[in-house]
């Protein structure tokens, strides 16, 4: 179909692209949320315009009525393909509820600009590799899968992977993607929004930094990059072994080191 055709507000069946649940052109294939919200802001909305939550609920419809997350991880969806839609974290000018929209990225909706921009999706055996490389630790703020931010005990982290580059921003440059280009980070580093995060230091920045340190420390920090990881203790590296058992065998081995040790704590 000539991309010129959908254009317009109106999908080929006569509905609004926004109001779609199933893509044009199958009789069940479904139409994506992200597909619909972006739709819904490009012709509902001009830039500048403030939008809330409760409108984005009514334009995806009552499905996902209170489903304040859900529709945040459909806005991030938007954010990396090159819409910039601050919210009130970005804007103290706006409320808890509200956005605005600063510039409209791809059209989503349509499936020549939605493959334009696919991102690449790692494999497990990449996500592994990658995890095993960066020695099972948020790169970003050195947290391990399963353990406790710092001060905040209930609080488990979960380990995903991440970009160092955002795609976009290196497709922008005709660069390509890969394994170099992802690290493992928690989810909480994994959260904010990718297009808004500056490019990591270049070389040149980080030698000017090492070249200030001491002879000791330039040793230990040889050893760490050496290691792919900060010297730790054996039995640190058991705690990270026994932290991913299950509560069940935690507590089984828990039982096993009071009776070994005599102890109680």
């Amino acid at each position: 179909m000539d991309a010129s055709a959908n254009d317009g507000p109106i999908a080929p069946d006569g509905t609004p692209w926004w109001e779609l649940t199933v893509q044009p052109g199958t009789r069940n294939k479904t139409f994506g949320q992200e597909r619909r919200l972006a739709a819904w802001l490009w012709f509902n909305k001009e830039i500048g315009d403030i939008f809330t939550m409760n409108e984005l609920r009514d334009a995806l419809g009552s499905d996902i009525v209170g489903k304040s997350e859900h529709l945040n991880r459909r806005l991030r969806t938007l954010r990396s393909v090159g819409w910039i839609i601050p919210s009130y974290k970005d804007d103290g000018s706006l409320s808890s509820d509200e956005y605005r929209l600063q510039e409209k990225g791809a059209r989503y909706w349509l499936d020549e600009d939605r493959q334009a921009h696919k991102r690449f999706a790692p494999s497990a055996r990449v996500r592994r590799d990658v995890i095993e490389r960066d020695g099972g630790r948020c790169v970003v703020c050195g947290t391990a899968a399963r353990e406790s931010y710092p001060g905040e005990p209930d609080s488990k982290a979960r380990l995903t992977i991440g970009h160092r580059v955002p795609q976009e921003r290196l497709r922008s440059r005709g660069a390509a993607d890969n394994i170099d280009n992802w690290r493992t980070e928690c989810a909480r580093c994994n959260e904010p929004v990718r297009a808004e995060v500056p490019d990591p230091q270049q070389y040149d920045e980080v030698l000017a930094q090492v070249r200030r340190l001491n002879r000791v420390n330039k040793q230990t920090l040889l050893s760490w990059l050496q290691r792919a990881e900060r010297t730790r203790s054996e039995l640190d590296r058991v705690y990270d072994l026994a932290r991913i058992l299950t509560h069940k065998e935690q507590e089984d081995l828990i039982g096993y080191l009071k009776t070994s040790t005599g102890g109680s704590s």
